[in-house]
């Protein structure tokens, strides 16, 4: 029984399942900082979200003009961690589908068929 437990709990990750959702969903953080990727709500005190993408705003020479934002995959940094990461839920403001024609889910439906 425990065998068949823990193989159930492997599989379904503790996620509650979600239907009529998006493919890609913004997750907006108390800090300040969006995430979008494939959120799952899990059983406990954390969010998963897999296939991580973040917004990084670089400052051109001149400081008067707006900085050049980029979308950036997780996973390319110094450290190079997974592309999933779990998130407290009390960090959490809202979280947003993204529909089919937003710029951010095209972008990551091209990059992930790559």
């Amino acid at each position: 029984m425990f065998f068949l437990a823990f193989f159930f709990t492997q599989w379904w990750d503790f996620t509650v399942p979600a239907f009529g959702r998006a493919q890609y969903q913004a997750v907006f953080l108390a800090n300040g900082q969006t995430y979008f990727g494939r959120y799952y709500d899990r059983l406990g005190a954390y969010a998963k979200i897999e296939d991580v993408y973040y917004l990084q705003q670089i400052q051109g020479s001149d400081a008067n003009a707006a900085p050049d934002t980029r979308i950036l995959r997780r996973g390319q940094e110094l450290h190079e961690p997974s592309s999933r990461m779990l998130i407290p839920k009390s960090a959490i403001l809202f979280v947003e589908d993204l529909t089919d024609s937003s710029p951010t889910a095209q972008f990551m439906q091209k990059d992930a068929s790559r």
